[in-house]
């Protein structure tokens, strides 16, 4: 990874002309071009090794030095005026224009674009709110210097991707000497050898690196990324203010904070996308699947025919509890049946859980809780121990259940996130809602979800997630997991006054997490009626203009009107109308990434026919 200190707020075609180049030692096969689910036209540049900089440039183009570069996708043309405004970010253009590329635009607002392409598409983000990239996202971001300047030579070792005439120059390229002050409309030049066009100036392209005047001299030879730190962030690619020496393929300037390069104003500055290869598509280089099948082929595990996934397994019945508990092994059975029955379970994906790795744990729990459950376990032998209070009976597998419930919702994460899933259902005990970070409570052990949330947060880098928890009880652990984070929205529904006595509408959050903990108490025997409306008029708005990265159910059925302990009035499908509202802010705001885990919900037909409604939901 690497790092620029700059605080992110989230929150085309013409026919192609002769590419310059030819004969110019330019690579002359042309790479395919995917058009993505958002309508840009990308380059598939193949993997390749080649000499970056220059020995009779600028001191800091120098020393010219090997380098190799990973296959990637890169945007045919620079990001247009027209782009920017499908996302809804206002452009600020000074030259006014849908086909002309985006100018006035920061470093950090270029990169803010590139999240929003990547959530609109169904990828996976590679700035989280600190503009740390992960290189190794699906999503879109700004390209390295090292990834500019080889598809801006696109095989040729001359000084313009079109020889060293600059007389060349107007063929490919508007700058001072023939632009009339002004940008253009993007593709209007002749591409280069490779089919990107304007590669040479209309506006400066921003580059990932952060810029350092030696980096050159010790950069590693495998996808150099730039410095930790620096003045400021690398242009490449000369402007419609650009003399000629500003053109070249290897030229370098910067930005820096606070000053702007008298060679490149804000009006000069653009910049184009990347992302890295689908792994086929790295693999076949020029036309391979990618190319023949565009971005359908390339995001097959990004759309809407994706199944729902299911996650279960047997360990967790190993969880063994007092007789006559109602947090009991029969109730998974109960819904395991239900999907056999109804052949719901020939339609999803079935996915195995795998124990949680104690780092993750770690993430709520503290290292002395987690080693004590683990020993109270293993103490128990054939019979039954009580971790912390006598609602909380544990057997000798209870532990490997409790990882393997936590585990099980890492792996439906990943599932959605690698696009193996549109969403999924995680059918685990025991539940997680209640656990606190040193005490189990409310049949609950490890806080599953509160655990998911940090997961997707570290390991997959998006910033934002939504926790909605529809169990009657409120989910206490869940929400002081995480009371003072903004980058963490928890809204909960349950009955009050009951257990575990909080949840009270003026717990909203501590600190810089004020006001992203919504709790919404509603009286004994309140229903679908009620319920929906705490949805379309407290999580909707809320959760819209929180835009969340990821959203996670605390999907408890104990509101059920069935339900021995609950005494509320929700159906079936009122559950069912619950998961289309979810699904729907989801689909608004994350590409649908929505992962489930079951709380609770103790009678067995009510708790069948309620999760039988809400898959069901999910796979619409």
């Amino acid at each position: 990874m690497s790092r620029f200190p700059v605080k992110l707020g989230l929150l085309l075609t013409l026919p192609l002309l002769l590419a310059c180049g030819q004969g110019a030692g330019t690579a002359t096969k042309m790479p395919p071009i995917v058009k993505t689910k958002g309508g840009a036209e990308m380059v598939l540049l193949p993997a390749g090794e080649f000499e970056m900089g220059s020995s009779h440039g600028k001191g800091d183009d120098g020393p010219v030095h090997k380098v190799r570069i990973a296959a990637l996708l890169m945007d045919r043309y620079e990001v247009t005026q027209e782009q920017f405004t499908e996302l809804a970010i206002e452009p600020g253009s000074r030259f006014k224009g849908p086909k002309n590329p985006v100018e006035m635009i920061s470093w950090t607002k270029a990169a803010e674009f590139c999240n929003a392409r990547s959530i609109a598409e169904g990828l996976q983000p590679c700035y989280d709110q600190m503009a740390v990239c992960n290189f190794e996202a699906d999503g879109y971001r700004l390209p390295t210097e090292a990834e500019w300047e080889y598809a801006c030579r696109a095989g040729s070792t001359s000084d313009y991707c079109c020889g060293n005439d600059a007389r060349r120059l107007s063929e490919v390229g508007w700058f001072a000497e023939n632009s009339g002050k002004t940008t253009h409309p993007v593709g209007q030049k002749a591409p280069n050898a490779w089919g990107l066009h304007d590669m040479h100036g209309n506006v400066a392209e921003w580059c990932h690196d952060v810029y350092a005047k030696d980096y050159y001299a010790k950069s590693p030879a495998e996808n150099p990324r730039g410095p930790d730190k620096g003045d400021g962030n690398v242009l490449r690619g000369g402007a419609w203010n650009s003399s000629v020496p500003a053109l070249r393929s290897f030229a370098r300037a910067q930005e820096r904070p606070g000053f702007l390069d008298a060679c490149f104003s804000q009006d000069a500055i653009g910049f184009r996308c990347v992302r890295k290869a689908p792994a086929q598509s790295a693999e076949s280089g020029a036309k391979g699947e990618a190319g023949e099948r565009g971005e359908q082929g390339m995001n097959s595990g990004k759309n809407a025919a994706l199944p729902t996934a299911f996650v279960y397994d047997p360990v967790f019945l190993d969880h063994k509890v007092s007789e006559g508990f109602p947090e009991r092994p029969e109730r998974l059975k109960a819904i395991v049946k239900r999907l056999e029955e109804k052949k719901l379970d020939a339609q999803l994906l079935q996915l195995k859980p795998k124990p949680a790795a104690e780092e993750w744990i770690k993430r709520v729990h503290s290292a002395e809780y987690i080693a004590r459950v683990k020993q109270i376990c293993s103490e128990a032998g054939e019979g039954i121990k009580y971790i912390d209070t006598a609602d909380m009976p544990v057997g000798a597998k209870s532990y490997d259940a409790a990882l393997n419930a936590a585990g099980g919702v890492v792996v439906a994460v990943d599932a959605v996130v690698e696009g193996k899933a549109k969403n999924a259902f995680c059918a685990v005990r025991p539940p997680g809602h209640h656990a606190l970070k040193d005490k189990a409570m409310g049949f609950c052990i490890f806080g599953n979800v509160a655990i998911a949330a940090r997961y997707i947060q570290e390991k997959h880098k998006l910033a934002k997630v939504l926790i909605v928890d529809w169990d009657v009880h409120h989910g206490n652990g869940t929400q002081y997991a995480s009371y003072d984070d903004p980058t963490i929205m928890h809204f909960d529904v349950h009955r009050s006054p009951f257990y575990p006595g909080s949840g009270s509408a003026d717990e909203t959050g501590a600190g810089k997490g004020k006001g992203f903990k919504i709790n919404v108490p509603l009286p004994r025997g309140s229903g679908d009626k009620e319920y929906i409306e705490a949805f379309e008029t407290k999580l909707k708005p809320a959760a819209l203009a929180f835009k969340p990265d990821f959203v996670l159910i605390s999907a408890g059925f104990d509101a059920h009107e069935r339900d021995p302990l609950g005494g509320m009035k929700v159906t079936a499908e009122g559950y069912a109308e619950l998961t289309r509202i979810v699904r729907k802010i989801a689909g608004e705001c994350c590409s649908g990434r929505i992962i489930s885990v079951l709380e609770g919900g103790y009678d067995l037909q009510g708790l069948a026919d309620s999760v039988e409604a809400h898959i069901r939901a999910l796979m619409e």
